[in-house]
């Protein structure tokens, strides 16, 4: 069975902690370069492309996980503040998302945050690649 078939792409947008939840199980282990990362404060937005695996679509076999670009945007970004992120050669994978008293929450490894301080926030999230397959695949822990 070729996953290929079953994999379509995603283009999704947030405005809730439930919403965000979603992100966060589309995003799990996602790569991430400090690259490509980019705040415009003036329009109050933040964007991020990563290489995200398309765990929707391997039926929970890691096996059949994909790699996907994808681009993040968080509409309504009044600031950022970034932990130990300017290592810019350095791969990072994205553990989570999530919304704490108006601050998005970006948690890498390594114990690197991006805090998202947001107001009236939106979040959208879209493969705009093809999937390749990854050079490693990750596991993904599942409950049950």
């Amino acid at each position: 069975m070729n996953i290929e078939f079953k994999w379509k792409p995603i283009k999704l947008r947030a405005e809730d902690d439930g919403d965000l939840q979603i992100f966060s199980q589309c995003l799990y282990e996602a790569i991430v370069l400090p690259s490509e990362i980019k705040y415009d404060k003036r329009k109050k937005q933040f964007a991020m492309a990563l290489e995200r695996f398309t765990w929707e679509a391997s039926e929970g076999k890691d096996h059949m996980l994909l790699q996907v670009l994808c681009i993040l945007v968080v509409n309504g970004v009044m600031g950022i503040e970034a932990k130990k992120i300017n290592q810019i050669n350095k791969i990072k994978n994205l553990l989570s998302i999530s919304n704490v008293d108006n601050n998005i929450l970006l948690l890498l490894n390594d114990e690197d945050i991006i805090n998202l301080n947001v107001k009236k926030w939106s979040c959208t999230l879209e493969d705009i690649g093809k999937p390749i397959s990854p050079a490693i695949t990750p596991n993904h822990f599942q409950n049950g």
